[in-house]
Order: C-alpha cells, then sequence, then structure tokens
C-alpha cells in the first residue's frame, strides 16, 4: 500500500508541475492563432536556410517556454507557416536554450559552465539535423491530420450566429471583435487534447519513478557505457521538467559527467510526455525521427565525451 501511495503522489507531483507549463504553452500558441498573422511572422524570418535554423535554435532566449508546453506552440507556428526549419528546432532546442534553464543549470553545477555549454551542444545538434532535413515541407506533411479537432471547430462554428471576422481564420467562428474569447477557446481545446497525454506519460514514468529499484541504476555508474544509457533511459522514464532536472542530474554523483550531461540534454527533447505528443500531433515519420535523432545523437555525442575523460 505504501508503494501505491508513493505512485500516486509521483504522478500527481508529475501532472502538478507540467500542467501550468502545458497551459502556458497552449495560451502562447493560441495567441499567436489569434493574434500573429502569418505575414508578420515569416517577416520576422530570415529567407536563408541558416538564419532560419539559427532563428529556431536561439528563439528560445527570447521565448522561454519548457517541452511541457512546446508542442502545442511548434504546431501553431507550423500552421502559420513558418518554415519546419525554423519551427522544429525551436521546439527541440527552446526548452535547453533560454535563460531560466541555462541560469539553473549554472547554478547546480556550481558555476560550471562547461557543463551548460555541453548541455546546449547536446540540443543544438539534433535539432539542426531534423531542422535541416525537414527544410521547407509543408504543414500537412509535417503535422498529423486532426479531423477531432477540425470536427470540433466545425460544430462551434454551426453554434454561432454572428458573421465570420477576419479573427484567427481556424473555423472557429469568433470574429475580430472576440478575439479574447477566441484564445480562450483555442487554449482550452488544446490544453485539453495535450492533457491526455500528460497524464498518461505521469503514469507511465511515476511506475518506474516507484518501482525501479535503486540499486539497478547504481550498478550503471561505473562503466562509461552503461552509465550513459542508463541516465538517458531515467531521463525519459522520470519525464523531469528541464527547469528542474539539473538538480536531479547533479545528484548523480557516482556517475560521470557525460552521463549526467546526457541526462540533461535528451530529457528536455524526448521523454514520456512527449512521446505521445509527438505521435498525436507530426506524422508518423517526423514524430519517429524527433525521437530516434535525439536519442542517436545524445548517445553518440555523450560516448565520444565519455572517452575523452569526462
Amino acid at each position: 500500500m505504501q508503494d501505491i501511495s508513493i505512485f500516486a503522489m509521483a504522478a500527481t507531483s508529475i501532472v502538478m508541475e507540467a500542467a501550468p507549463f502545458l497551459l502556458l504553452g497552449s495560451l502562447i500558441g493560441a495567441v499567436i492563432e489569434v493574434l500573429v498573422s502569418e505575414e508578420t511572422l515569416l517577416r520576422l524570418i530570415p529567407r536563408n536556410s541558416a538564419g532560419q535554423i539559427a532563428v529556431g535554435l536561439f528563439a528560445g532566449i527570447l521565448l522561454p517556454t519548457c517541452e511541457c508546453g512546446i508542442v502545442p506552440v511548434a504546431k501553431r507556428l507550423l500552421l502559420k507557416n513558418v518554415p519546419p526549419r525554423t519551427a522544429i528546432p525551436y521546439m527541440m532546442a527552446a526548452p535547453v536554450v533560454n535563460p531560466v534553464v541555462i541560469g539553473s543549470t549554472l547554478f547546480a553545477f556550481q558555476g560550471d559552465w562547461s557543463v551548460v555549454a555541453l548541455r546546449v551542444a547536446m540540443v543544438i545538434i539534433p535539432a539542426m539535423i531534423i531542422g535541416s532535413v525537414l527544410g521547407n515541407a509543408t504543414p500537412n506533411i509535417v503535422l498529423k491530420p486532426q479531423p477531432i479537432d477540425l470536427k470540433r471547430l466545425g460544430e462551434i462554428e454551426e453554434q454561432h450566429s454572428h458573421d465570420h471576422g477576419h479573427g484567427c481564420a481556424c473555423g472557429c467562428g469568433v470574429d475580430e471583435g472576440n478575439r479574447f474569447r477566441a484564445i480562450l477557446f483555442h487554449t482550452g481545446a488544446e490544453f485539453y487534447s495535450m492533457g491526455r497525454f500528460l497524464v498518461f506519460g505521469a503514469v507511465v514514468a511515476a511506475g518506474f519513478k516507484t518501482f525501479l529499484p535503486p540499486e539497478i541504476l547504481n550498478a550503471f555508474a561505473g562503466n562509461g557505457l552503461l552509465a550513459v544509457s542508463g541516465l538517458m533511459l531515467m531521463a525519459v522514464l522520470l519525464s523531469i521538467c528541464s527547469e528542474a532536472d539539473a538538480f536531479v542530474a547533479a545528484s548523480f554523483v557516482l556517475f560521470p559527467t557525460s552521463a549526467k550531461v546526457a541526462f540533461m540534454a535528451i530529457g528536455p527533447m524526448v521523454d514520456l510526455k512527449l512521446i505521445p505528443m509527438f505521435f498525436a500531433v507530426f506524422s508518423r515519420r517526423v514524430a519517429i525521427a524527433l525521437v530516434l535523432v535525439p536519442t542517436v545523437s545524445v548517445y553518440v555525442t555523450s560516448m565520444l565525451l565519455a572517452s575523452g575523460g569526462w
């Protein structure tokens, strides 16, 4: 019974920790949908490929969002025809390449800038790879069709008796004078849609956190190969927010730096909260790439660091 109580508390704490950020991400996505025109967004993005990728990689400095709420924002950007080579790198990098996470990592590792730099680099590399491969692919190639959402929007449109205006142009029927209402509607719809996967991921992560014997993890610490693999797996299973994971990584005192950095790099890009969201929002091939490319990239980079004595 005690394990069940711990499990319930762990699942609840993950949801409570992540829900505000998911709500914030849904709100940001709704604001982009309703208030920011496609023309405005495209004017802010360079025309050349390198510039578009760079904007995506470092936009988190100005628009910090943790991984708990980044998927709805990326989805809205893509629906506004922001190039995938900008939107996808932003989705992958922003949870780490932002002032809050950089500051927390620096504090957790007692001012060690090398750890911060390695963490940022391990996130930027796969973000650049996927952004470059996707290039200017259209939203209908990158995103998975959302027939349920479209049907819901159509039903709401039929319920509205007012004329169509120039609001968010999504089909919800909210006109120019009801932008606040449109923002609330899109925020609620996105939060409901993504919240299901957050709860699922939290339950699974809590199960591993509660019932996985600590002796198994400690057995990995003395082997560089197993240390990196073990902490990467832990990052995926525990699904800790990027703003707090540095303190957890620093607590693994028996593990080498390469494994700790791998823990902090893979978690914000691939965890049990994000994986169901990827497959719900993006096309199958893109979702698989969003899981595999960061995993392989972080693993290879971490092993190179481990071979160099990190």
